[in-house]
């Protein structure tokens, strides 16, 4: 299996802070990915999984991307959560670098159930989130969930990506979150139609780069291109930012 190799590849080369010079990724590595989650965010938290892991609603399912290895097409809410949601380590990221970058607009490609525009939006209350759907049912799911939460400032948007990023007029993004459709040669095609969006300071965040000989691929592409000096390799999420005033490097990062 790709995963398995990968892992003892992604181990065997990741570093920790004192195996990095740039102030940027020391930043990141002491400072962003130490934060300690609120105890408030935290009860918040276990009351939506205990909502999201006992719903046995069967909802259907109109998948646009690459689609998921162990579900069909009609689902239940608890088995989309258990097997779809970015979980963990990996969603307490998503607050982690909200809450100390502090990004003003938010794009997240790949709403689900909302569990991880919940973590996006709970990191910085004040920004702005628009999270793209395609899934009708599933985008409503999270709309009330989030709802339910007062979570007002975030913005469900039911389209495909290639349909929202073609159509998009409005502010460019600080934070991007790309979790959806899980195929490489797509993954490319949203990051150059995103370049229309975002600047020299926003942050991409790729999720399961190694989901596929494809996704890994395009994630090799991508830490190759001139456009993106700092690439951060934390095994499951890619990080990209362009930062063309900083030497390009790429670093893997233990996580």
């Amino acid at each position: 299996m790709i995963s398995v190799f990968e892992y003892i590849k992604y181990l065997w080369n990741a570093k920790g802070r004192h195996g990095t010079h740039s102030p940027f990724i020391y930043s990141m590595v002491d400072n962003c990915l130490k934060i300690k989650l609120h105890q408030e965010f935290l009860t918040k938290r276990k009351a939506w999984r205990k909502i999201l892991n006992n719903d046995q609603t069967e909802i259907k399912i109109l998948d646009a991307g690459a689609g998921s290895k162990k579900l069909g097409s009609a689902r239940k809410i608890s088995k989309i959560f258990r097997t779809s949601s970015t979980q963990g380590k990996y969603s307490d990221l998503l607050y982690k670098i909200s809450q100390f970058y502090q990004p003003n607009n938010v794009l997240e490609l790949g709403t689900s159930l909302g569990y991880g525009t919940f973590h996006l939006v709970s990191g910085n209350i004040e920004s702005k989130v628009i999270s793209v759907e395609a899934c009708p049912n599933t985008a409503s799911y999270a709309r009330k969930l989030l709802t339910l939460n007062n979570l007002n400032n975030v913005s469900i948007v039911n389209s495909t990506f290639i349909d929202f990023l073609n159509d998009y007029e409005g502010p460019a993004f600080d934070l991007v979150f790309v979790d959806g459709h899980h195929d490489g040669e797509a993954l490319l095609n949203y990051m150059h139609l995103l370049n229309k969006f975002t600047h020299d300071e926003t942050i991409f965040l790729l999720d399961d780069i190694r989901w596929s000989s494809s996704m890994l691929n395009a994630w090799e592409k991508l830490i190759n291109q001139t456009e993106y000096h700092v690439s951060v390799d934390l095994f499951r999420i890619g990080i990209l930012v362009k930062r063309k005033h900083q030497n390009k490097e790429h670093f893997i990062i233990s996580y």
